[in-house]
């Protein structure tokens, strides 16, 4: 797909590596519709960066554990920008969790915004994409998932969840919608663990001894979104970490 001139939404693409996917997208001409639930600030801050690359940004809030809002939601996206060509289901939360201490409210929300949430905006993109048409859907996943861990035992759950879902979307989309995944691995520190070295985290845990970063995921989604003979895959960009 050429994807210049083309609209994409970016959930979560405000802060951390869904601004690192939404500024990539700016500098390749993507129009953005620029999804946040609590970080106005960021948003607000990044529209301007955006569009000086001379495309066009717009703002759009929602709390994506609402599931039921989520069609009415996308419907005010193609309202405002006509049609939606490329969909990035980036946001996430990431509760530490074990089995033994599952909270129900705690269970909704995040299935609500790591699984439903995708899994509607997904159909609702399919919907308005014409059956002489092309669309490109990409779940952003995590590494984490291909080693078994309980200390994260729901968030994990939901992302094995998703890239399952990214498989059978991929089959039952083709031929005219690509559905494909990126798992990133060790990138940034998590919120409220900024004060981490996380480049000391990489020398002990990861074999090229590097950290990763939200650019280097932005710019293998922009090589996947040119792909039109890919589809139903997961690109793991991990430093080995996960071998």
């Amino acid at each position: 797909m050429e994807i210049k001139g083309k609209n994409a939404l970016v959930t979560g693409g405000a802060i951390r590596i869904g601004k690192a996917i939404s500024s990539e997208l700016a500098k390749h001409g993507v129009n953005i519709a620029l999804h946040y639930h609590s970080s106005i600030d960021s948003a607000i801050a990044l529209k301007p960066e955006l569009e000086s690359e001379g495309i066009r940004v717009e703002l759009f809030q929602q709390d994506l554990s609402e599931t039921e809002a989520l069609p009415a939601f996308f419907s005010h996206i193609i309202e405002t920008f006509g049609q939606i060509d490329i969909l990035i289901n980036n946001a996430g939360i990431y509760p530490r969790d074990r089995l033994k201490n599952l909270k129900i409210d705690t269970l909704e929300a995040l299935f609500g915004i790591n699984l439903y949430a995708p899994l509607v905006l997904m159909r609702e993109f399919a919907k308005q994409i014409p059956e002489d048409g092309h669309g490109k859907i990409i779940n952003i996943i995590d590494a984490k998932i291909f080693k078994h861990d309980p200390e994260t035992f729901m968030y994990r759950l939901s992302k094995v969840a998703l890239l399952e879902a990214t498989k059978l979307a991929a089959m039952e989309l083709a031929p005219n919608i690509t559905v494909n995944a990126i798992s990133p691995g060790l990138m940034m520190s998590l919120a409220g663990y900024e004060h981490l070295d996380m480049q000391a985290v990489a020398e002990r845990r990861v074999p090229l001894k590097i950290l990763g970063s939200g650019e280097i995921v932005a710019q293998n989604l922009i090589h996947i979104l040119k792909q039109d003979f890919m589809t139903g895959n997961n690109i793991i960009l991990d430093g080995g970490e996960f071998i």
